[in-house]
C-alpha cells in the first residue's frame, strides 16, 4: 500500500515536470516564429520612412520598424483608410499586390534572427487587417 502511494506521486511528478518541458518547448517554439523581438513605440511616419531600406547599412539591422508596426496595430491607426491614405503615410510599399501592401521591418522574428514584414490588407481599397509575419523568402 505505501509503495503503491509513493509509486502514484513519482508518476504525478513526472507527469507535470513532462507537462513543463511541453509548455517551455511551445514557447519557446512560438516566440521563434510568431513573436516580435521589440516593444511598441510611438509610430513617427518620418522615423518610418527613414527606415524605410533596414538593409542598407547593414544585414543585421536588428527590428528597426517593428515597435512602430506594434503601435499602428495596437492603436488601430490605419483603420479604414485607404491605399493612397496608406501610402501617404508609410511611404510605398516594398511588395504591392491587388490586395496587400507589405513593409520590410527589419528582424523582428526568429528571437531577432529573421526578418519580419508588416502585411496590410484591403478589402474595398481600405485596410481590412493588418499582421506582422515572418519572411518567407
Amino acid at each position: 500500500m505505501v509503495f503503491r502511494a509513493g509509486f502514484k506521486a513519482i508518476q504525478a511528478l513526472v507527469l507535470l515536470a513532462i507537462g513543463a518541458i511541453v509548455i517551455f518547448i511551445f514557447a519557446l517554439t512560438w516566440s521563434y516564429y510568431f513573436d516580435v523581438a521589440s516593444d511598441a513605440e510611438p509610430f513617427s511616419s518620418s522615423n518610418w520612412v527613414e527606415l524605410s531600406n533596414p538593409y542598407k547599412i547593414t544585414n543585421d539591422p536588428g527590428c528597426v520598424r517593428g515597435g512602430m508596426a506594434l503601435d499602428l496595430i495596437q492603436k488601430e491607426i490605419l483603420k479604414s483608410k485607404t491605399k493612397e491614405q496608406v501610402s501617404e503615410i508609410l511611404g510605398n510599399p516594398d511588395k504591392i499586390s491587388d490586395s496587400t501592401f507589405s513593409y520590410e521591418l527589419g528582424q523582428c522574428s526568429g528571437l531577432g534572427w529573421h526578418s519580419s514584414i508588416l502585411v496590410i490588407k484591403f478589402m474595398n481599397n481600405s485596410v481590412h487587417n493588418l499582421n506582422i509575419v515572418r519572411d518567407a523568402s
